[in-house]
């Protein structure tokens, strides 16, 4: 089973790419700090912060958390990552996320969306996925694939 994170206000540049490798992560820049922590303790969510008063209180109330200080969101999806593949894994898999709001994402056809996306969208891609959510329709483009890149690169610096 996948860990599950809360993640603070200055941290959704990563809370959406754990959303896209599958991650359930909450984010929201309107919950306070003590919103993250009852979140955390109440669903047995880790917190990832930047905020030193953030992992203090959340050490105070033996929350798990994971300070992340590092410069961008490579080197921090390496640290939260580390340790958690075998070798010849990739973090993308069939339970991806929606990285606007975490909802579950399914393949539709492309006559469901057909309304939805651009016309140049739908002469090039056949595979359309939805979140059940929201409605935000995802194809297999080029932003997919530089995360896909990312994700081989990530994968391989924590076996290594």
């Amino acid at each position: 089973m996948k860990d599950k994170f809360v993640v603070d206000g200055m941290l959704g540049s990563l809370a959406r790419k754990l959303r896209i490798f599958g991650y359930d992560a909450l984010y929201n820049t309107e919950m306070c700090d003590d919103k993250i922590l009852d979140i955390a303790l109440n669903e047995d969510r880790i917190v990832l912060t930047s905020s030193r008063k953030i992992q203090q209180k959340a050490t105070n109330r033996k929350i798990k958390c994971k300070l992340l200080n590092e410069e961008n969101d490579y080197e921090r999806l390496c640290k939260i990552l580390q340790g958690k593949w075998g070798e010849g894994s990739h973090l993308f898999s069939h339970d991806t996320r929606c990285s606007t709001c975490n909802g579950n994402i399914n393949q539709v056809s492309k006559s469901e969306v057909s309304n939805l996306v651009p016309k140049r969208v739908l002469q090039y891609q056949e595979e359309f996925y939805r979140c059940i959510l929201c409605g935000k329709v995802y194809w297999i483009g080029g932003h997919w694939q530089r995360l896909y890149a990312l994700s081989e690169k990530i994968i391989k610096r924590i076996q290594d």
